[in-house]
């Protein structure tokens, strides 16, 4: 069974652009039109937030149950970094109190800083997967199915490859956006927060159509991704308050241990309440471009034996 009705408050037959919903061309079937009931689409902020943290109340169990499971990689990746990068920083201030001017320990503060953001990368190559998979969670629940995790990732694990791919590139064009100034950085990385939605869900498609969906109506894209990077980095922040005070507090490598567990254990929280954040923006912004309702996303109907 598809969302309650609680969603709907405050639709008031409109929708973000403030013409009267669905605002669509004839000839689809009535159920691929954005209705009010619609547990993805949504008119307007508040109907947004409503819709999301009702699909993280669906899917909490099996998308915990898989952040569990991939949190004990990514701290197998994390912490090791975390002490390289520690280690590598007192090294080097011994080496320049002792010899200045000597480039060596340099030479290996770059290969150990290389060497560390490889594991980071890898580690958001795991995140970037759970999120596809928590997304076909949020799907199977707005599409009134059940919510599994062995069917959710194996219906996402036969796109990893486009995911991971397109996430790679997404990562790339973020990184030469860095030589255009602040700004252009900013606008690709609220560009891309949907691409692991995107390319989960739609094949052949990528950052390009990221963007198509995103300047649809800015107004919605930036209301949404905005939030979404904000709790991200309000979260960030506050954790990593947290973790340099473990590490004053304990101190050595326990501290760093200490420290770095606990940005692995963030993705418990983030990897199930975020996913749901991300697909209903999506489908908002999705809705705001082109015929589009939940719907959409269903599952074909099994043939009939007439069919067969």
């Amino acid at each position: 069974m598809i969302l309650g009705l609680y969603v709907t408050q405050g639709w008031a037959e409109m929708d973000g652009n403030g013409n009267y919903w669905p605002a669509q061309p004839p000839g689809l079937p009535p159920a691929f039109y954005p209705t009010p009931a619609d547990p993805l689409v949504s008119p307007d902020f508040a109907g947004w937030w409503r819709r999301s943290f009702a699909l993280v109340r669906r899917i909490w169990k099996p998308a915990l149950t898989l952040q569990a499971i991939l949190v004990v990689p990514m701290a197998a990746l994390l912490i090791p970094s975390q002490l390289m990068l520690a280690e590598q920083q007192e090294n080097l201030q011994e080496a320049a109190v002792a010899r200045p001017g000597d480039i060596a320990p340099l030479a290996d503060a770059l290969t150990v800083g290389f060497a560390s953001l490889g594991m980071t990368f890898a580690v958001l190559l795991i995140s970037t997967v759970a999120t596809s998979i928590t997304a076909r969670m949020v799907v199977r629940a707005a599409t009134g199915q059940p919510v599994g995790l062995k069917a959710a990732a194996a219906s996402a694990l036969r796109r990893v490859h486009a995911v991971i791919g397109w996430q790679i590139v997404g990562l790339l064009l973020a990184g030469l956006s860095v030589l255009a100034c602040v700004l252009p950085v900013i606008y690709v990385a609220a560009v891309i927060a949907i691409l692991p939605v995107v390319a989960t869900l739609e094949r052949g498609t990528g950052v390009g159509r990221c963007f198509a969906l995103f300047n649809a109506d800015l107004g919605t894209s930036v209301s949404r991704v905005a939030t979404i990077l904000g709790l991200n980095i309000g979260a960030s922040l506050a954790l990593g308050v947290v973790s340099v005070a473990l590490e004053i507090i304990v101190g050595g490598t326990a501290g760093n241990v200490a420290g770095s567990v606990l940005n692995a254990l963030y993705y418990l929280p983030a990897g199930v309440i975020l996913p749901p954040l991300l697909v209903t923006a999506y489908a908002d912004m999705r809705a705001r471009r082109e015929p589009f309702s939940t719907a959409y996303l269903a599952p074909a109907p099994a043939p009939t034996p007439q069919q067969t």
